[in-house]
């Protein structure tokens, strides 16, 4: 072999490498910017349901995935948005998997929300647990469900939630009565925010507003009335401190007239 085509062919085979290397970038990048061109048309040409998944409780998926299939069914473009704890754990996964199983479409976005993300007609918060519920009540953002909360609120989106199972009144003796009459407290601040909330809220029959006209309040009273309710007294009604303690534990409201 001649020692010159010795010598120059490695670099030759280099030089082949690199174009080659390059065609297949260049065809790369050809193909993302068609799947974003893709995206982006879908995005603009149909109504786009924002669903942010959280948590990681395996449980909740079933219901969640008949929710997902019936927003589907009534032409929304599901755009899920996975929380750090969904994504970390299975459940981001079997969600995809459910859907795909059931024929369902759907585009991925996990990014946290920023003033130009107006690309969604509603937002849609599968099994918001107590934290969460809790939290948007309070108007605390530290969570990627939260920021979304605030930011479809911003934008005068419709949001609509479905409670996790220990939200509802189907698992009310694991909390306390004071605790189940806040929870109930806090999905009617969700509804007075604007929120769809679906699946019936612990305690929510037991606000109704009592009206005690005695000069002394005392345990017996208390232990009378359910969790959660309101009692109005007259300005100069007495309670003792051990019906103070059972109103704070039950979560009741004092409302004094003047």
């Amino acid at each position: 072999m001649d020692e010159r085509l010795k010598i120059r062919l490695p670099g030759r085979i280099a030089e082949v490498n690199r174009i080659d290397n390059d065609r297949f970038s260049q065809r790369v990048d050809a193909i993302i910017d068609e799947l974003l061109a893709r995206r982006q048309q879908r995005l603009q040409t149909h109504q786009v349901m924002r669903v942010v998944v959280s948590g990681e409780d395996l449980s909740t998926l079933p219901a969640t995935l008949e929710c997902l299939a019936a927003l589907s069914n009534g032409g929304y473009l599901l755009l899920l948005t996975f929380s750090h704890s969904a994504a970390s754990s299975f459940l981001q996964t079997a969600c995809l998997e459910g859907l795909a199983q059931r024929g369902i479409d759907a585009l991925c976005d996990n990014s946290d929300p920023a003033q130009a993300s107006n690309d969604y007609c509603g937002l849609y918060l599968p099994a918001l647990s107590s934290n969460s519920m809790s939290k948007i009540a309070l108007g605390i953002r530290d969570n990627l469900v939260c920021r979304w909360a605030f930011h479809a609120l911003s934008q005068t989106k419709q949001i609509v939630v479905t409670l996790n199972a220990e939200c509802q009144d189907t698992t009310a003796g694991a909390f306390s009565p004071a605790f189940q009459a806040r929870l109930s407290l806090y999905a009617q601040t969700l509804v007075e925010y604007g929120f769809t909330v679906i699946g019936k809220a612990i305690a929510a029959s037991n606000t109704q507003n009592v009206r005690r006209e005695k000069p002394l309040i005392t345990l017996s009273d208390v232990r009378q009335m359910q969790a959660g309710q309101s009692m109005q007294i007259g300005s100069n009604t007495l309670i003792t401190p051990a019906a103070r303690d059972e109103i704070r534990d039950r979560g009741i409201t004092i409302i004094q007239s003047s």
